[in-house]
């Protein structure tokens, strides 16, 4: 069953090492392609995630994707090309797109549709206070 799942929290409580371990956990045990989006053009994620996932930078791309509907196509482009996707690990979501309250409620909509369209497991990590996020957030905690 396709699932979203967000990991929520402050600035340096390990969101991003909880993606890290779960994304080269799921890749050793499934067949299809494991995905992990980074937005911070510094990052140095990729060499701690194993080989077999495929690691996207987002900052490398020439169009700004920060909005949902960009986004979304941006996801739904991975998924054309990439029909065994099995699982998408997206990084601080909120330095991708923004932290808007109702263009997080487009995403996340669109991010539901996808999952249970295409069978995709989202793994999706966000910097704030867990207690004060919106209720359409907190169900996927």
């Amino acid at each position: 069953m396709p699932m979203i799942k967000v990991i929520c929290g402050k600035k340096g409580v390990g969101k991003t090492r909880v993606l890290v371990d779960s994304s080269n956990s799921l890749v050793e045990i499934c067949s299809g392609v494991v995905v992990f989006i980074d937005g911070n053009s510094r990052s140095k994620l990729m060499y701690e995630l194993n080989y077999k996932i495929r690691f996207i930078n987002i900052s490398e791309f020439p169009l700004e994707i920060n909005s949902p509907c960009v986004f979304l196509g941006f996801l739904c482009g991975i998924l054309s090309a990439n029909y065994d996707v099995n699982g998408i690990f997206i990084d601080d979501i909120t330095s991708i797109i923004g932290d808007d309250v109702d263009e997080l409620k487009k995403l996340f909509g669109g991010l539901k549709e996808i999952s249970d369209k295409y069978n995709i497991n989202f793994n999706i990590s966000m910097e704030g206070d867990p207690n004060s996020m919106p209720e359409f957030i907190k169900e996927y905690f």
